[in-house]
């Protein structure tokens, strides 16, 4: 079998890597199985073949490169997104976004990159996790090298960034700034939630995934369309992962043994808390505190054109209410935002001619959303088929902080010359004037369940820290009462961050790979 090679059930005429066809049931060995291949998977990955481990990388989507990536949301969403993008919490109130693709989040989100903020680090050493500020400052400017990131120039703020600018500006907001992204010579399509069909955007797979399979050094295996189901071993020592490669329909083709010296789950907050559920590991403890950044959105409908699709999606943030600007608890960033047509459509809150009148608007508009810092409320259940299941309610301070935002946010617009704004509550969707602000406000306090959300940013659910009572990891991402297994990715958040927790996520997963690769014997009977 090809070390450095792409092994999937699709067939390709050409690839960009080394690519193999699964024709039959596998078995294979390595020192390490990572399962997922999103911000965390592809950093331990790489860094821990580059060291020279053997690497199988399990990936339940599918490879697809930029050519793949044809921008047309119906084709996109069910080839890169998780669930075709109908994934939600059980009330069905919040969708939650997810890759579901060789790269994961990184290929569908937009490319935000802000470094884990200071308070976080505080607040989770002060949680029992035992990682001081000159590794995340180390892990952070690593990171930051490998995937090119860069700051948003002057002139690539689009009209709809430009207008949140203004709008701090007018309002007497100091803190806001373009946003560090990681992306080069960025053609400004207005399409990352689609996959970089230029690739510009620096996402795991062309850059450390890339990186490892031409590494002649290093000994890595990715298995796309293989979705990993049981954990095996016994004594608190892993020996391996068994699993199934599925076909485009979801259907079960082949059978997947890896046998291994060292397992790592990075499936994210979900999919990992799923897998350890389905194998009763860490009993009683997972699938708590859960946080998803909760993001109402407002929208500003002007008499002059926006053409807000067109440009970088999210080049701008407000600073001055979150995190990182010192706000302790809570708190939110306000970022512009824009959406491809479809799923545009799909958020409104509306259908109908109602829908249709505000989608013949849709070059009209401003969008900016309320990037909320949560408490870990939510919980993940299975069902009865092993399903995830997301239980998410708003406490008051949730309430308080999108409210809030909300607020500011209409007031921006209107003072900008907005003839109305239409927010994401189903019942108060439109205000006509600045007056009908604190009706907004007392409906998204009073009636939550009719308040639309999005959430991209799932954290928490397999907490880490020093109790091994309450904590799934340890501050090595080890599974407490395993030696050789591990959790790696955004699950083991104990908090949420307050921020796109792009850079949070990869900066762990360097840190974590450094650790076992000094530390190996310690965590492997060879």
């Amino acid at each position: 079998m090809d070390l450095n090679a792409i092994y999937g059930t699709e067939e390709f005429e050409e690839r960009e890597e080394h690519y193999r066809t699964v024709n039959s049931d596998m078995v294979v060995n390595a020192d390490v199985c990572i399962i997922g291949s999103g911000a965390a998977g592809s950093i331990l990955a790489a860094k821990l073949s580059m060291a020279g481990k053997s690497v199988v990388l399990l990936e339940k989507g599918g490879y697809f490169e930029g050519e793949d990536m044809n921008q047309r949301d119906e084709d996109m969403l069910p080839l890169l997104w998780k669930n075709s993008g109908a994934n939600f919490t059980d009330d069905l109130r919040i969708a939650i976004a997810q890759g579901s693709v060789l790269g994961g989040g990184t290929v569908i989100n937009d490319a935000i990159c802000i470094p884990m903020p200071v308070v976080v680090r505080r607040q989770w050493r002060n949680l029992g996790v035992n990682i001081q500020d000159e590794e995340w400052d180390r892990a952070t400017a690593e990171v930051s090298e490998a995937i090119h990131v860069t700051k948003v120039s002057d002139d690539e703020i689009n009209l709809n960034n430009l207008m949140l600018k203004k709008g701090c500006t007018l309002m007497g907001f100091k803190e806001h700034y373009p946003n560090d992204r990681n992306c080069v010579n960025c053609m400004r399509c207005g399409l990352c939630h689609l996959g970089c069909h230029y690739e510009t955007k620096q996402d795991v797979r062309v850059t450390y995934i890339h990186k490892a399979l031409n590494d002649p050094k290093s000994k890595l295996r990715v298995f796309c369309n293989c979705v990993a189901e049981k954990i095996t071993g016994s004594d608190g020592i892993i020996d391996g992962v068994e699993g199934h490669f599925l076909n485009r329909i979801g259907s079960a083709i082949h059978s997947m043994r890896v046998n291994a010296k060292l397992v790592i789950i990075s499936a994210g907050s979900i999919g990992s808390t799923q897998i350890l559920m389905k194998n009763s590991i860490a009993k009683d403890k997972t699938g708590k505190g859960l946080a998803l950044h909760p993001a109402p959105f407002i929208l500003g409908d002007f008499p002059f054109e926006i053409r807000a699709n067109q440009g970088i999606p999210i080049s701008y943030t407000l600073h001055e209410f979150g995190v990182t600007n010192g706000v302790e608890d809570g708190g939110f960033l306000i970022q512009a935002v824009y959406l491809p047509p479809l799923q545009f459509s799909m958020a409104l809150p509306a259908t109908g001619r109602q829908g249709q009148d505000l989608m013949s608007r849709y070059n009209y508009f401003t969008m900016a959303g309320v990037e909320t810092r949560d408490d870990p409320n939510g919980v993940i259940t299975l069902s009865d088929f092993g399903f995830p299941r997301v239980s998410y309610s708003f406490g008051e301070k949730e309430l308080d902080i999108m409210s809030r935002g909300a607020s500011i946010i209409s007031k921006m617009w209107f003072r900008l010359g907005a003839k109305r704004v239409i927010t994401s509550h189903m019942v108060k969707r439109e205000l006509k004037s600045e007056s009908e602000i604190p009706e907004l406000i007392n409906a998204i306090k009073k009636d939550p369940k009719n308040l639309l959300v999005g959430s991209a940013h799932p954290q928490g659910g397999n907490r880490m820290g020093s109790d091994p009572d309450r904590c799934v990891v340890d501050s090595n991402c080890k599974v407490y009462g395993f030696r050789n297994l591990f959790v790696c990715d955004a699950s083991v958040f104990p908090t949420a961050v307050g921020v796109n927790p792009q850079m949070s996520i990869m900066a762990l997963a360097s840190i974590i790979s450094d650790r076992i690769n000094k530390n190996w014997d310690d965590f492997v009977s060879e």
